[in-house]
């Protein structure tokens, strides 16, 4: 068992920890990034749809981008019902994840893949790499290791409301400039989406966790639907994902002693649509400038800022958004004319 000592060690490469390692790195800090997975940009468990924000905080890399959306076509009963504009973009997230990390590392932060982060101690954390234990000496932890991270775990701060997401990846019959949502009843909780790539779309079902066993069925069942209307040309999958999103809202608890916690570890995704790439660079940023203040200083105490700072952005932002979530929860229901309103309550013009 060996041990070098690092001013941050960040857990979980994606878009909030490699946001972090690169805020951090850049203040000339000693920094580690690590991965549980060989290859941490894939697979993607993803719709893979940013607004068009994401410029004012990263600039997107070549390749990253696969098209332009210009508006949200919502459809309830299958029946269109309202369209949005608003413009976005539908992105590569292996491109687009592997260029933050590559920032990262061009910034001074050191990165492994295949590393699990294991135990916090005292003085650090435990790590597992190619099945040996190894100890870490670091000053400050930053997880941002998805909806059931470890780090949150070992503070006892950790999400309890999910949706459950699955995916496909099936071609389009016509190119299309919009994204489109579905709602229904039997989409307990959540709802499907069309999500255009050029010729291929990302085709999905979420609903509350507690009815996860349903989302074959329904995802079929949409395409079956998407067919019909003559939207999807194959049926056929290239691919398929799913996981788990965080729609409980930021945790209560996102700084504890030396730990940080950003990205889905913290819960920040919106409670409604579940989006949480943006909010994940968002809140890594402030994570790791946080955390290079406080090595630099050799003043833990500035970590108490963290939680501040992102409440002054994100705060109002998803705290309205985590009481139409509520209202969802509350009030779901299978009566049609009541399902219409709370949608259009929650949904539609939703800021």
């Amino acid at each position: 068992m060996t041990s070098k000592h690092y001013d941050v060690v960040i857990v979980g490469a994606g878009p909030a920890g490699a946001s972090a390692a690169q805020a951090a790195a850049k203040s000339g800090i000693n920094v580690l990034l690590i991965d549980a997975g060989s290859h941490p940009e894939r697979p993607v468990q993803c719709a893979e749809f940013v607004p068009r924000e994401i410029n004012q905080y990263v600039q997107l890399a070549p390749g990253a981008v696969v098209q332009t959306i210009r508006s949200m076509d919502i459809y309830l009963y299958g029946k269109p019902v309202a369209s949005l504009a608003g413009s976005g973009y539908l992105l590569n997230r292996e491109v687009f994840d592997k260029s933050l990390v590559n920032r990262a590392v061009a910034a001074g932060a050191e990165f492994r893949t295949g590393t699990r982060a294991t135990a916090k101690t005292d003085s650090g954390l435990m790590i597992s790499r190619n099945g040996k234990e190894e100890f870490i000496q670091t000053s400050i932890i930053i997880g941002a290791d998805g909806p059931r991270s470890a780090v949150g775990h070992w503070i006892k701060s950790e999400n309890r409301e999910y949706l459950a997401g699955f995916q496909y990846t099936l071609s389009l019959r016509d190119e299309q400039k919009s994204i489109d949502l579905y709602f229904k009843p039997e989409y307990t909780g959540g709802y499907a989406w069309l999500f255009p790539k050029g010729d291929r779309a990302n085709v999905g079902v979420g609903v509350s966790l507690l009815h996860k066993e349903k989302l074959p069925h329904l995802l079929q069942q949409f395409v079956n639907d998407l067919t019909a209307q003559g939207k999807i040309k194959d049926t056929l999958p290239s691919a398929k994902t799913g996981g788990l999103i965080p729609v409980g809202g930021p945790l209560g608890i996102t700084q504890a002693e030396n730990v940080l916690l950003c990205g889905d570890a913290g819960g920040f995704t919106h409670p409604v649509t579940g989006g949480g790439i943006l909010t994940a660079i968002v809140t890594g940023e402030i994570a790791g400038r946080c955390a290079a203040q406080a090595v630099i200083n050799h003043d833990l105490r500035l970590l108490s800022r963290y939680p501040q700072q992102w409440q002054s952005i994100l705060g109002g932002f998803l705290e309205r958004a985590r009481r139409k979530r509520n209202d969802m929860t509350t009030y779901w229901t299978e009566d049609r004319d009541q399902f219409e309103g709370l949608i259009k309550r929650t949904w539609i013009g939703a800021s």
